[in-house]
């Protein structure tokens, strides 16, 4: 037998472990662009209402995505309507920001960012 098999078993773990991990990252990658086009979708159908102005294209980021909702806030009247939007939207900011700091901080814990390195993965 020898060690050949002990090292195809160790070279398959690994081999195991990166895709796993790498898979976790790109699972949050994409909970967060979901989350950033549902946050750019309610200010776009927002502003398409004729309530903002400024607002020409979707948010690709959580900069823009944030600057577009205080623009909006600042050019919305304070009646009830618009108070629940606002509220919805701060909401979903607000977890976007959460899955910023989740990702962010994912890549940066020790198996995470070697496998982050090996594939490329970028904070976002």
């Amino acid at each position: 037998m020898g060690y050949l098999p002990i090292f195809l078993y160790l070279a398959s773990f690994v081999f195991l472990f990166l895709l796993v991990v790498n898979n976790s990252i790109k699972n949050k990658r994409k909970q967060f662009e979901a989350t950033l086009a549902e946050v750019a979708a309610r200010l776009k159908g927002y502003a398409a209402n004729g309530a903002g102005t400024g607002i020409l294209s979707e948010a690709k980021s959580l900069e823009e995505a944030d600057q577009q909702y205080q623009t909006l806030r600042a050019s919305i009247a304070q009646d009830p309507a618009h108070s629940a939007w606002l509220t919805q939207t701060k909401m979903a900011l607000g977890r976007l920001k959460q899955q910023q700091y989740w990702y962010n901080n994912l890549i940066k814990s020790m198996p995470y960012s070697i496998v982050a390195k090996l594939f490329g993965h970028k904070a976002l």
